[in-house]
C-alpha cells in the first residue's frame, strides 16, 4: 500500500484518514504524520469512526491539527463525512472492535458510491470512472449476486417497454459469451431447439443470457462476454464496448445493459435497476458490496418474496434496510412463476429449474393447475450437469422436457431430448409483481423519461 500511496497519479488527489478511539491518540497522531509523509497528494482531514476507550482529549482538532468529522453511525453519518471532505481516497487507520469486516464492506460501498477509493494497510477498493459511453438512452440492470432472477427481470422489463411502443436492444454479457459480440433479432427469428443445438455444436454457450433474453422477450439482443468480477462489480476483461457500438448502430429507443451475476458492465447509463433476492442473507449482500449496488440504483426490485424461501419478517427486514440505505429508490416486491413458451396441456413433464427445492410443491401445483399438464419430475439441478443426468434417467415416464434456457439446458437437456425422441419446451421464469404490474410500469416510464431528458 505504501507504493500505491506514493504514485505520481496521486499528486492531485485528496486524502482523508479514518481513525478510531480505541488506539491511543498519540499512536494515531504519529500514524497520521507518517501517512502525510508518505502521501504526495493533499491531506484534507480526519473522519473519526467511533470508540472512546482510550480517547480523553477535550479538543480533538487541536490535538491532531486537522479538521475532524465525528460520526456516531456508519450508515447515516459516513456519507455525510465524505460529502464534507469530498476526498479521492479514504485511508483506514482503524481496527477492531470499532470496525470489523462487515463495517469495512459498508465503508467500501459508501466510498465507491461517492467516487472515492478506499484503502488500508493491505487492501484497496479502487474507484474508476466508467469509461464506456452510450449515445442512446441507456438503462442498466444489475444484481447483488448470482441466481437471483436478474435475467428474468431484464426480459420482463424489455417486454413492458416494447408493449409501450419503445424499441429496445439488450446488451447482455456472460462468462460464456461470444468472442465477437453477436446480434440476435428476437422479433424476427424463431429460436428453436435445432437453432440452439447448432450454436452448441460450434463450441459456443447456447444458454447465454443474450439468447435467453431474445427467446423470452422477443427483442433484439447483443451478446458479449466477460471474465472476472471484483467486490464492486469491476470486470477484468469484456467486449461490452464493442457491443455498445453495435447496439447504437441498430438505433433502438432504449439500450438495456444487463449485468452478469454481481458484475457490473463498465457502461455509463442514465438509470439503474438493482435486483436483490429475498433468499440472500443480509450479511452476504453487505459482504459483497451490495450496499454500493443499492446506493447506485434508481429502482430496487426484490425477488423471491414468498415462503418458504423468505418469510414476511425477513422480507420486511430487507425492505427496511434497503430503504434506509437508498430512501430515494422505490422498492418493488416480486415472485417468479414458470411460463412455458408453447402449449403443454395434457403432457407428462420433466421440468428443470435453477430455483430452490423449497418451492417444489408450490411449483408443481401451479403448473398442473394453470397449464393442465402432469409434472412427473422436477429437477433443480440445471446448473449441476452430473446430477441433472442422473435425474433424467431416474424416471423416464415423461414425453416433454420443460426447461429454463440456462446452464445445461442445451448441451444436456436439449441434446438428450433430440437423441431420445422427446419434445423439449423452453419456459420463461416470469416475474409476478406483488403490488400489481401498474406500479412497475409507472416506475419504468419515470426512468425512461429521465433518460430521454439527459
Amino acid at each position: 500500500m505504501i507504493n500505491l500511496l506514493k504514485r505520481k497519479s496521486n499528486k492531485d488527489k485528496d486524502l482523508v484518514a479514518l481513525i478510531d478511539g480505541e488506539h491511543y491518540p498519540q499512536v494515531t497522531r504519529d500514524a497520521i504524520s507518517e501517512l502525510k509523509r508518505i502521501y504526495e497528494g493533499n491531506f484534507k482531514g480526519i473522519i473519526f469512526l467511533g470508540g472512546t476507550e482510550k480517547l480523553s482529549i477535550k479538543n480533538i482538532e487541536d490535538f491532531f491539527g486537522d479538521r475532524v468529522y465525528m460520526i456516531s453511525n456508519i450508515d447515516t453519518d459516513f456519507k455525510k463525512a465524505l460529502a464534507y471532505f469530498k476526498p479521492d481516497i479514504a485511508y483506514d487507520l482503524s481496527d477492531e472492535p470499532v470496525v470489523n469486516y462487515i463495517i469495512r464492506m459498508k465503508i467500501a460501498s459508501y466510498c465507491l458510491a461517492s467516487k472515492c477509493s478506499y484503502m488500508g494497510p493491505d487492501f484497496l477498493f479502487s474507484y474508476e470512472e466508467k469509461n464506456i459511453h452510450c449515445e442512446k438512452p441507456a438503462l442498466s440492470i444489475i444484481g447483488t449476486g448470482k441466481r437471483i432472477g436478474k435475467t428474468a427481470i431484464s426480459s420482463y422489463v424489455s417486454k413492458i417497454f416494447t408493449d409501450e411502443g419503445i424499441s429496445v436492444c439488450v446488451i447482455a454479457m456472460g462468462r460464456g459469451g461470444p468472442r465477437e459480440p453477436q446480434v440476435i433479432r428476437g422479433d424476427r427469428i424463431d429460436i428453436t431447439p435445432e437453432y440452439l443445438l447448432d450454436i452448441n455444436s460450434k463450441g459456443m454457450h447456447a444458454s447465454s443470457d443474450y439468447i435467453e433474453d431474445a427467446l423470452t422477450s422477443r427483442v433484439t439482443t447483443v451478446g458479449c462476454r466477460r471474465c472476472g468480477g471484483g467486490f464492486g462489480g469491476k470486470i477484468f476483461m469484456s467486449n461490452v464496448k464493442e457491443g455498445v457500438k453495435i447496439a447504437e448502430k441498430l438505433n433502438p429507443d432504449l439500450v438495456i445493459v444487463e449485468g452478469s451475476g454481481a458484475s457490473i458492465p463498465d457502461v455509463e447509463t442514465d438509470s439503474c435497476i438493482c435486483v436483490i433476492s429475498a433468499a440472500q442473507s443480509w450479511e452476504s449482500i453487505v459482504g459483497y458490496l451490495g450496499i454500493y449496488r443499492i446506493i447506485s440504483a434508481d429502482l430496487i426490485i426484490l425477488t423471491q418474496c414468498e415462503e418458504p424461501v423468505a418469510d414476511r419478517d425477513k422480507i420486511n427486514f430487507l425492505e427496511d434496510r434497503v430503504r434506509e440505505i437508498n430512501p430515494c429508490a422505490p422498492v418493488i416486491k416480486t415472485i417468479f412463476r414458470p411460463q412455458p413458451l408453447t402449449d403443454i396441456k395434457g403432457k407428462k413433464i420433466f421440468m428443470a429449474m435453477t430455483a430452490s427445492t423449497d418451492i417444489e410443491q408450490k411449483i408443481k401445483e401451479y403448473m398442473e393447475n394453470n397449464f393442465k399438464c402432469r409434472i412427473q419430475k422436477i429437477s433443480f439441478n440445471l446448473s449441476n450437469r452430473e446430477k441433472l443426468k442422473i435425474d433424467l434417467e431416474k424416471n423416464k415416464d415423461y414425453e416433454t422436457i420443460l426447461t429454463e434456457l440456462k446452464a445445461a439446458s442445451v448441451d444436456i437437456l436439449t441434446d438428450y431430448a433430440h437423441k431420445n425422441k422427446k419434445e423439449v419446451v423452453y419456459m420463461n421464469n416470469a416475474p409476478v409483481i406483488l403490488e400489481g404490474e401498474d406500479i412497475l410500469k409507472k416506475e419504468l416510464k419515470r426512468l425512461f423519461q429521465k433518460e430521454r431528458k439527459k
